[in-house]
């Protein structure tokens, strides 16, 4: 047998051969061309191309070497510091060789990263005594995880020093490999995490990295101060901000190419006693389209909510905070109407998803294009529906009634607590009562609970369950009030956690909803002194359920918990 016969395949070729990542990584490592000098490994985790979960795996395959949690890292902090300190080795050396050491009963254990390289082996050795202490004993651990314990170390040990330099030093220090692998990273590690937004806030030693995750903030990453400028200064290059400004909030926006798929991603940049605050907010290219059940519908709600997109004319409110799903509404409405024989024209700011068959307007504020000068222009072009980002002013909220008034169907959002909010807040912006009560079709609040993580939830009695007298309670409530609800038996389920839902019980989102046609009873109460609170009673007397009333019928169902339902108020 010759030796090219047992030769064992490096660790890149395992990857190439192994099936590991599909065509479409295949297609662009083409494009890149010839590899620098750089690992196979390291190339798929500075493009984001392949998820580092899935790299960690396959390292795991190869070498046979146990992963270490990020959370048995964390905890062995004082341990590898002492390691580095006996062994002589210093941070820089531990992250450009992605590896970290401590002492487990006088022996030497390595968590790496990556397969080392036969010096790196070699060096390691002698560290260990040249066998002394036995031969090193082989751990993998994640990058980030390396790099979150490294930073802990560093920041620990020093007090930070931040280098401020020059615009031209700051920008050579941003297009160096370190500074644009860890925004990869982040970018990366947000992906895999499933997250909405990415928060970067500086802190005293070190700047911290967080990430939303179904609505909820968690921790990401710790790095050092001493990078912070230079991260930042990386993505307002990508986002074409002024990297020189600091004094003043800017806006801007990127496209990223994160483990195959195509995002948008929206910077905000908002200076503080500490330094510069960043929040990038991620928005898939390719948007998914959603049946109305999909959104958390209930077969009542989806039937009012589809007879309001079939009206001629009128407006329909979609109301809520800011995250509350209201885009996704008003697009999935817009889905609903889009059968070819109207035209529909949108108005948004900015626009997060491209429709087909739409034509759809970005406002401008610098140069004086808002949404009542775009609104003006687009009357021009006999539209059917019009679909408005946000009703802000007293100007854009007149045209949008004259609008229902003339013919046009108009969908847009207000930012209210509640339903019957919107229309003392449309009173307030100057809206004259009967022209609102006229123009008026239907309104819609909303907010997002956590659903339920299909994989680890279980079932639970009734009995059982937490607060069961409070929904059991609802649910006759809702029985009187509405005669025709069918709730179904009990499905009741609770959280535990699991590796698909990162230990929290909750896997997505689903939306809680409080809809109602505007009657001839509620346009009564449409007066100049319009009064909230009796409006509510109204709608509850009319059988409309309130968002808690319809998050406790989906805790219910099984789809959520009864924790989550109140926590819509």
């Amino acid at each position: 047998m010759t030796a090219a016969a047992t030769r064992v395949p490096s660790f890149d070729e395992y990857l190439r051969n192994a099936g590991i990542f599909g065509d479409a990584v295949n297609e662009q490592l083409l494009a890149l061309g010839p590899m620098r000098a750089e690992s196979l490994l390291a190339l798929l985790r500075r493009t984001g191309m392949v998820p580092e979960e899935q790299l960690a795996q396959s390292l795991q395959d190869y070498t046979g070497w146990p992963l270490v949690a990020g959370s048995e890292l964390a905890a062995l902090e004082p341990r590898i510091r002492e390691a580095l300190a006996s062994l002589q080795l210093n941070i820089s050396w531990c992250r450009e060789h992605a590896v970290v050491v401590w002492l487990e009963e006088s022996r030497v254990v390595c968590a790496v990263a990556d397969v080392p390289t036969r010096p790196l082996a070699e060096l390691l050795r002698i560290k260990s005594g040249n066998g002394a202490l036995g031969k090193p004993s082989m751990r993998l651990a994640r990058l980030n995880d390396l790099e979150s314990v490294l930073s802990q170390i560093e920041g620990n040990a020093q007090s930070p020093t931040v280098h401020a330099g020059g615009i031209a030093h700051l920008r050579e220090l941003a297009e160096e490999g370190p500074i644009v692998e860890l925004v990869n990273s982040l970018l990366s590690q947000a992906m895999t995490q499933r997250a909405s937004d990415i928060h970067i806030e500086p802190g005293e030693r070190q700047f911290e990295v967080r990430v939303r995750v179904d609505g909820v903030m968690r921790p990401l990453q710790r790095v050092p101060l001493d990078r912070f400028d230079a991260t930042v200064c990386r993505i307002k290059i990508l986002s074409q901000l002024d990297i020189a400004e600091r004094r003043l909030p800017q806006d801007g926006r990127m496209t990223a190419r994160i483990h195959g798929e195509s995002f948008d991603i929206r910077v905000s940049v908002l200076p503080g006693v500490r330094g510069e605050s960043v929040v990038m907010r991620l928005l898939r290219q390719e948007r998914q389209t959603y049946a109305l059940s999909d959104l958390g519908m209930r077969a009542d709600h989806s039937a009012l909510f589809t007879r309001w997109v079939q009206v001629p004319n009128g407006i329909v409110l979609v109301t809520g905070p800011t995250g509350s799903g209201k885009t996704t509404t008003l697009y999935t409405a817009l889905d609903l109407g889009n059968d070819g024989l109207n035209k529909i024209i949108t108005v948004e700011d900015p626009v997060e998803y491209k429709l087909h068959g739409i034509t759809q307007l970005q406002v401008n504020a610098d140069i004086g294009y808002t949404f009542a000068s775009a609104l003006r222009s687009i009357l021009r072009h006999d539209p059917d529906v019009i679909l408005i980002g946000e009703i802000r002013d007293h100007e854009t909220a007149a045209i949008a009634v004259q609008s229902a008034l003339t013919g046009h169907l108009v969908f847009s959002t207000l930012h209210t607590n509640s339903g019957a909010g919107a229309i003392s807040r449309l009173i307030d912006m100057g809206i004259e009562v009967f022209l609102l009560a006229s123009s008026l079709r239907g309104i819609m609040a909303q907010r997002l609970i956590r659903r339920l993580c299909p994989h680890c939830s279980v079932p639970v009695a009734v009995e059982a369950a937490q607060q069961s007298a409070l929904i059991q309670s609802a649910i006759r409530s809702l029985q009187a009030q509405c005669p025709g609800l069918e709730p179904g038996p009990p499905a009741l389920r609770e959280a535990r956690g699991c590796d698909a839902c990162l230990h929290t019980g909750y896997l997505g989102r689903v939306a809680v909803y409080e809809l109602f046609d505007v009657t001839e009873d509620i346009r009564r109460h449409i007066r100049p002194d319009c009064n909230e609170s009796e409006l509510i009673d109204l709608l509850r007397s009319q059988g409309v359920r309130s968002m808690l009333q319809d998050g406790l019928l989906k805790a219910w169902d099984g789809t959520t918990t009864v924790e989550e339902a109140l926590s819509t108020g």
